[in-house]
């Protein structure tokens, strides 16, 4: 399985995400080896998203300040810690085929208005125009 960083667009706020590819065996795990970070005073939610070999973003769960967040489709197959205030660490357990893919890390400020956005496994809610306004993303692939 190989992970690949991709190029996405950065500027003054951006979150910033190591290593660029991860390339593990089929039944091997990547532990805590994507590195998400961002210095953005007033951002306290790190969002992990998947995409696919279609360009669907799946939202894997978010990391709000220490309290993570993990859709239930992925729990036991992903993980995360950190501070949502600074960096988080993603973890994927027994890697296979499926997990090939760009994988997403995201931050964000959290409020009330958008947290049924952030609570969300479906599309419609995370919306591109949601992503543009809301959060700074940067990619890798494995």
């Amino acid at each position: 399985i190989f992970f690949r960083k991709n190029k996405c667009a950065s500027d003054t706020k951006s979150a910033n995400q190591t290593p660029p590819s991860i390339i593990k065996r089929i039944g091997e795990s990547v532990q805590s080896e994507f590195k998400c970070s961002h210095s953005i005073p007033s951002y306290d939610v790190i969002l992990w998203y998947k995409q696919d070999e279609k360009g669907v973003l799946q939202l894997l769960g978010y990391l709000n300040v220490e309290y993570p967040n993990i859709e239930d489709d992925v729990k036991g197959k992903i993980s995360f810690d950190g501070n949502g205030r600074k960096h988080s660490n993603l973890t994927i357990s027994n890697v296979s085929v499926t997990d090939s893919a760009v994988y997403f890390c995201a931050a964000s400020q959290h409020s009330t208005t958008d947290s049924t956005k952030v609570n969300t496994k479906t599309s419609p809610n995370v919306s591109d125009r949601f992503i543009s306004e809301h959060l700074q993303p940067v990619c890798n692939q494995i």
